[in-house]
């Protein structure tokens, strides 16, 4: 059974599929893994308050 998804939900799902493409753009055994990481974190930091909105009461 099918059901039409939410704004909310699709929006949820962009920001943990986006979550999910930085992090496999990071590979520990590049040189600079650090530096793309902390290039990263604030990225993914926004994403995170992003879902933390639909998912709180």
């Amino acid at each position: 059974m099918n059901r039409q998804f939410t704004e909310e939900e699709m929006h949820a799902a962009d920001c943990l599929q986006e979550i999910q493409r930085i992090i496999t753009q990071l590979h520990i055994t590049d040189e600079s893994f650090l530096e793309e990481t902390r290039v990263q974190v604030p990225r993914l930091k926004e994403l995170l308050s992003e879902l933390e909105k639909y998912t709180l009461e």
